[in-house]
């Protein structure tokens, strides 16, 4: 049957109305299938579309806050090293280490305060000027964190509310070395606020959360900020953790939020710390739109089925319905390139040179920086692979004459060998660079920085410290020449001086001259004890002075020092009481230079006390078995201030225009030699009108027992 007649008989069988339904039908059947197949689509690319934003920002996030904690802890690596090469002799309590302290939070954004805690556990030193050291941080989680420690790690506190301010901060600290003793823990304070402010300025989306939280599910910081929450432990996030646990990323598209919507969760574990950040979008805002989209196309959809008049209504808002998703997708895009592009900038503005290479040596991550420091070529690209750029640098003769046999291969292999790492290089062109390496997951991270200025500084300070030194001995040695020199012509003015006062070649017929050469006797002794001071002080300062050692009963010491002084307590109306220990005991010293020690606290505290004032000399041994002299009185006192003027050579306690009394000012700087000469150690406690009291501890290993008869033998 030929074409046209096989046509003549369809049309006669298929009535018009049967052609209406069959089309119609096939059309519903198949704008149906198109609309279920498009809404499918839709809703797997929003779906998609919604886990690259929340894997974007938690990427971002987790770079921001692992940036603020690295800050931090180079700020308290910073604090160690330079207190073990720039300042390795000061004390940590010296007022060069609080400016150091200081200067190091001016240039840290992140870090509130930086303070220094001893051994016991007492805050020394802080680089805040409103808050004096001596807080007792024994207890503390940051300070005992470091107690069984063998490597110096970071530790990362919980949330806690700072005590002044009220607001919720971190505590960050290490532990401080100086060699490989520890001398002390180096703590920072964190605001919480610093993660929250980061939070907002990267959540580009409603309906978001996001949390920074530690492996045990307690909150550090939150956007939406809730302040209720931080620092408890949130069950929401148990699954999440689970999971961080067995890998370091992902996405849960099904949690359950504190409000109990089901949730889009982003996480990601930040390396090398017990934290992981989550970032959470409800899923209903998430698939708000689809919804919609959904709605309009059922609507079309009955409309299209009901008549076939709306058909071609129906296509158009079908093209105008696709060009909005395509509109969505081109401000995705854009969005993913503006937020690559910040990342990009923040590298670039890093102040430091950085780069990444992934597990096969390429260059997956790098800033100007980076090409700068080590001169490399200025078209360096991510196509570019570590072995080319060790086989360029080792042919430019970059690393000298150091490890010449090493090939690039070698080179190669030990980048990715040893990590973390950190070692100084100095290049061509005469910079010393600082090269920090770690492991990250995938690769290999390395930070550059320049520290030329910094080596030339501590070359000066050491060529001025050795300078410093010279100028000290040399003074310490003029002081004991000259002394010697005048002792001499001054023993033979004092025994003139004595034998015209006593008259043995005749008397005088003037009185007043009499009265001349007694002036003349006093004062040549005065000047005498203070040239004794003056050399004594120089063998101190020059380490020369020279202890002879034997036993040394308590008794007659203090009887002996009482004797001595009684008759100048009593002209200043002084109360002066020696209370000997209830059972005598005998220590190893130098008698002459444990006398000296008490006669200079005696003297002094009889010279700064009112008239009627009372002072306590005593003996005793502590728990410890180390021996205790201790001289009490209720004079005038000293003040911090006055106190460390008193204990430099030469100085006094007060003022030179309002001090009362005369004084060389080596009195208590000698004691002090001639204790820490025994190994023992001198402690002063004094309040300004309260009186002071000062004790002298000798190491227990020089207390004696059993020496009653050769105590009886000596009395």
């Amino acid at each position: 049957m030929r074409l046209s007649e096989r046509f003549t008989a369809m049309r006669r069988w298929a009535r018009p109305q049967h052609v209406v339904i069959a089309l119609s039908s096939l059309l519903v059947l198949a704008y149906g299938a198109s609309t279920y197949l498009t809404l499918e689509r839709s809703h797997h690319q929003t779906m998609l579309d919604a886990v690259t934003t929340v894997e974007s920002m938690t990427r971002s996030i987790e770079i921001g806050a692992n940036r603020a904690i690295f800050e931090a802890d180079m700020t308290l690596l910073g604090v160690s090293q330079m207190l073990e090469q720039v300042l390795p002799d000061r004390q940590l309590g010296d007022p060069s280490v609080k400016q150091l302290l200081r200067q190091l939070n001016d240039q840290n954004l992140v870090v509130r305060n930086l303070f220094i805690v001893d051994n016991t556990g007492r805050e020394v030193n802080n680089a805040n000027s409103t808050s004096g050291p001596g807080q007792d941080d024994s207890r503390q989680p940051f300070f005992t964190a470091h107690e069984d420690e063998i490597l110096p790690a970071l530790y990362i506190g919980p949330p806690a509310r700072n005590p002044l301010t009220g607001t919720w901060t971190i505590m960050l600290s290490r532990p401080l070395l100086r060699g490989e003793k520890r001398i002390g823990v180096v703590a920072a304070e964190i605001p919480i606020s610093i993660f929250a402010n980061f939070f907002k300025s990267v959540v580009t989306t409603n309906a978001t959360q996001v949390a920074l939280v530690f492996d045990d599910g307690t909150l550090v910081a939150s956007d939406p900020h809730q302040e209720e929450l931080i620092g408890r432990k949130l069950s929401s996030v148990g699954r999440i953790l689970g999971r961080a646990k067995a890998q370091p990323s992902g996405v849960d598209h099904h949690t359950t939020g504190v409000d109990g919507q089901e949730q889009l969760t982003s996480f990601r574990r930040i390396p090398g710390r017990s934290m992981v950040i989550t970032v959470s979008r409800d899923r209903g805002a998430i698939l708000a739109r689809w919804w919609q989209e959904y709605t309009a196309s059922i609507a079309a959809f009955i409309l299209f089925a009901i008549t076939a008049s709306i058909l071609t209504t129906l296509v158009v808002r079908g093209l105008n319905r696709q060009q909005q998703i395509t509109a969505g997708l081109r401000t995705s895009e854009d969005q993913i390139k503006r937020q690559s592009a910040l990342l990009q900038l923040t590298l670039e503005n890093m102040g430091e040179g950085l780069s990444v290479f992934d597990r096969d040596g390429r260059l997956v991550i790098f800033n100007s920086r980076f090409v700068e420091l080590l001169d490399l070529p200025k078209d360096l690209g991510n196509a570019t692979s570590l072995y080319e750029i060790l086989e360029f640098q080792l042919t430019r003769g970059d690393f000298g004459n150091s490890e010449p046999d090493i090939g690039v291969q070698e080179r190669f292999d030990r980048m990715f060998r040893d990590l973390p790492v950190v070692r100084e290089r100095t290049t061509l062109a005469g910079r010393t660079l600082l090269i920090r390496r770690q492991a990250m997951p995938g690769g290999v991270v390395s930070l550059y920085s320049d520290i030329t200025e910094r080596k030339a500084a501590e070359q000066r300070m050491a060529q001025a410290w050795a300078q410093a030194e010279l100028a000290n001995r040399a003074k310490s040695d003029f002081l004991a020449n000259m002394s010697h020199e005048l002792r001499t012509p001054l023993n033979a003015i004092i025994g003139f001086s004595e034998l015209l006062g006593c008259e043995h070649l005749g008397p005088m017929r003037n009185a007043r001259y009499l009265e001349y050469a007694h002036d003349i006797h006093s004062s040549g002794h005065h000047l005498l004890s203070i040239i004794n001071d003056v050399l004594d002080m120089s063998k101190i300062e020059a380490g020369k002075l020279e202890i002879q050692e034997a036993d040394v009963a308590t008794g007659p010491l203090l009887g002996a020092v009482t004797r001595m002084v009684r008759e100048r307590a009593r002209q200043a109306h002084v109360d002066l009481v020696a209370d000997p220990p209830a059972q005598e005991f005998v220590f190893w010293a130098d008698q002459r230079a444990m006398r000296q020690c008490l006669l200079n606290l005696v003297s002094n505290a009889i010279k700064f006390s009112n008239e009627g004032g009372r002072v306590v000399l005593d003996a005793a041994l502590d728990e410890a078995g180390r021996v205790v002299l201790s001289v009490t009185d209720n004079g005038i006192g000293m003040s911090p201030a006055d106190l460390e003027r008193a204990l430099q050579p030469f100085g006094q306690a007060q003022a030179a225009t309002t001090r009362a009394q005369g004084g060389t000012g080596l009195g208590l700087p000698i004691t002090k030699g001639l204790v820490e000469a025994h190994g023992g150690t001198l402690e002063i406690s004094s309040n300004p009108g309260r009186g002071t009291r000062i004790r002298i501890i000798l190491p227990a290993e020089r207390t004696r027992t059993n020496h009653e008869p050769k105590i009886a033998a000596q009395a």
